[in-house]
């Protein structure tokens, strides 16, 4: 699981395009962003997703075709970067189903929690509400469609965070512009060549052929990280997140015998997911070209996935692994709340 980590993330990442919708400040907006997150239930699509990211060193593209047919059916399928190309992601209901082509395996887990309907929806947006206020709206056009497109506001931070287009007809976000603490964008996320219509069954088969990887569930996911981490059966730690981030879920699961603790946070619109082990076991960083990191005096390794990075280090008895959509500095800062 967490050597396919980075492609986990890159779900995140399509998760927000279907969530991220407008701030609180009026009913309209609330109308809107109700309507974003209802629209996957209820409207089918297909189209070509890419998500630029710009880094330090170079621009970053990861490119897959979405299949979404409502309420519970996504396909995503990968042709950029590279080494995920051929891969591809189902999601059906509350499992997910990562399809590894070039070492015929399946890994099943379970799906972003942020994908599910009632109350998990209603807790996203709640948190939305609480922690982003939209600057302004307009009408606008992306792609063809019309669109009514909102600046969101971080509140904590009272800076631009999210520029989004949202497809005035469907409710579908088709564009997402993401924003530095600086103003200057970092990424952006797009919809094109949608077309919206219902898609065929068959598009969500599963290959014959291919192993199956299933983790063990030690006890059942939680909403309470001290539950996950009291339960452990090593000493685990809860992270101390950046102001507006709240526990969506939490898992311990064993895979091939190694018990990992996995907790996921989210501030409505970011996420970041932090996976602990008592055996050294880490995501294979090399394909990233990692840089190297201190953490509380000990060598970690941070390295940049399209919209997400991930830092990995250990303490001298525990393994770690960050996965989010945050800064470099703020990775590393939950890194030294969580480090002894």
């Amino acid at each position: 699981m967490l050597q396919r980590a980075s492609l986990a993330a890159l779900t995140l990442l399509a998760c927000t395009l279907t969530a991220a919708g407008a701030g609180s400040r009026s009913d309209t907006d609330l109308l809107l962003l109700s309507q974003v997150l209802a629209a996957p239930a209820t409207v089918s699509y297909s189209g070509v997703v890419e998500t630029v990211r710009i880094e330090r060193r170079a621009t970053v593209v990861s490119v897959y075709r979405i299949e979404h047919r409502a309420p519970d059916l996504t396909r995503r399928t990968y042709s950029s970067p590279p080494r995920f190309d051929g891969d591809s992601e189902i999601v059906k209901g509350n499992r997910k189903f990562s399809i590894d082509a070039k070492n015929r395996r399946i890994v099943v887990t379970r799906s972003d929690p942020t994908l599910m309907a009632g109350s998990a929806l209603r807790d996203l947006e709640a948190l939305i509400r609480a922690n982003y206020r939209t600057a302004w709206r307009r009408n606008g056009t992306f792609g063809g469609r019309p669109t009514i497109d909102a600046l969101l506001i971080n509140k904590h931070t009272n800076r631009p965070t999210m520029l989004v287009r949202v497809d005035r007809e469907t409710k579908i976000v088709l564009d997402k512009q993401e924003f530095a603490a600086g103003g200057a964008m970092i990424g952006e996320t797009r919809l094109d060549r949608v077309r919206y219509a219902p898609v065929s069954p068959a598009a969500f088969d599963l290959p014959k052929g291919y192993a199956v990887v299933q983790p063990q569930r030690v006890n059942g996911s939680s909403h309470d990280p001290e539950r996950v981490v009291r339960d452990a059966g090593f000493a685990a730690r809860k992270p101390a997140l950046p102001d507006g981030f709240s526990p969506l879920d939490g898992d311990l699961v064993e895979l091939r015998g190694i018990r990992t603790v996995a907790l996921l946070y989210s501030d409505g619109i970011r996420t970041v997911s932090l996976f602990e082990t008592a055996t050294a076991v880490t995501p294979d960083m090399a394909p990233f070209h990692p840089d190297a990191l201190n953490v509380s005096g000990r060598t970690a390794q941070y390295a940049e996935d399209g919209s997400v990075a991930l830092l990995t280090w250990n303490d001298g008895t525990l393994y770690y692994t960050l996965v989010g959509e945050l800064s470099r500095t703020d990775l590393q800062h939950i890194a030294t709340t969580i480090t002894p």
